[in-house]
């Protein structure tokens, strides 16, 4: 059990040192643990339930990055359907109409032009995220 203890900790370490263990925490403390766990059951005997338990922690560390990928692609799709709302365009909108918009928009946002700071942020926002999906496409 101390080894694999150790094992957990320097995997850890090697985690934090790529920048990787705050984004997966979660990930990791479940995973982690439950693989503890059943190498805790293992040792006592408990074959049974240390296989029930290693698999659930397969399930959980190898599943989670799926659903991680799942979510950003539909936070994606709303930011992408909010920048089009916000700027006025359409889906199908190619590079010369988006600039279009922003120029029509920001004329009148724009702080030197008496209007919102953060609106125009906003609007340049925008911009930069349709151009970039479409450059991506």
């Amino acid at each position: 059990m101390l080894i694999a203890l150790l094992l957990a900790l320097g995997l850890a370490w090697w985690m934090h040192q790529r920048g990787e263990l705050l984004p997966n925490l979660q990930r990791v403390l479940i995973g982690g643990g439950l693989a503890l766990l059943a190498l805790r059951m293992l040792e006592t005997g408990r074959i049974g339930f240390a296989v029930l338990v290693g698999a659930a922690a397969a399930l959980w560390w190898f599943g989670q990055p799926r659903l991680a990928a799942q979510r950003d692609g539909a936070r994606r799709a709303a930011d992408l359907a909010a920048a089009r709302a916000l700027l006025g365009v359409g889906p199908d909108a190619n590079a010369a109409t988006i600039r279009t918009a922003w120029r029509l928009q920001i004329a009148s946002a724009h702080p030197d032009a008496g209007g919102d700071a953060e609106l125009a942020t906003k609007l340049t926002a925008a911009r930069d995220l349709l151009l970039g999906q479409l450059a991506d496409d």
